[in-house]
């Protein structure tokens, strides 16, 4: 559990660090998001917290780092039995804007298990969304490679500052 707080204050330091500059934003949002594979065979439901940062390039093209935490509720799988667990993902990426407000983002870093599962692996999430502005949408599939996928179909929202 230190290693998630390290990971997630080195990368909170970094969005602040690099708030300085000219064209970035930082944001913070929730995630709801749908276990799928694996994921799905021990868990319902997944839900969390993610904070963004995005720094421009161009007016058409982003460097995107996220990190948060995504909680995934456990489904029962016998006798009472249910696994919980959490991951926190630390990427890194560009996003690029295929209109004003549309775009496609690719990311890939480091996830890190928390609760009933141990360890970490690859991540990668590819996305695509809406951005209002103050305000951005957007629908990803996360993937965290380790010796199984941990996988989930996502829906995001984050408020821009």
């Amino acid at each position: 559990m230190k290693k998630v707080f390290l990971a997630v204050a080195f990368t909170v330091a970094g969005f602040v660090g690099v708030n300085a500059q000219k064209d970035f934003k930082f944001g913070a949002g929730v995630v709801a998001a749908l276990p799928i594979g694996d994921a799905g065979d021990i868990s319902n439901f997944a839900a969390g917290l993610e904070l963004q940062g995005e720094l421009g390039f161009s007016d058409k093209l982003k460097g995107v780092a996220t990190t948060g935490y995504t909680h995934f509720f456990g489904k029962d799988l016998g006798f009472g039995t249910k696994i919980k667990f959490g991951a926190v993902p630390i990427l890194v990426g560009v996003r690029g804007y295929l209109s004003e407000n549309f775009f496609v983002t690719g990311q890939v870093g480091y996830g890190l298990f928390t609760g009933d599962a141990d360890g970490g692996g690859f991540a990668y999430k590819p996305q695509v969304g809406y951005d209002a502005g103050k305000f951005q949408l957007a629908l990803s599939y996360q993937g965290i490679s380790d010796d199984v996928t941990i996988s989930t179909l996502g829906l995001s929202g984050i408020i821009k500052f």
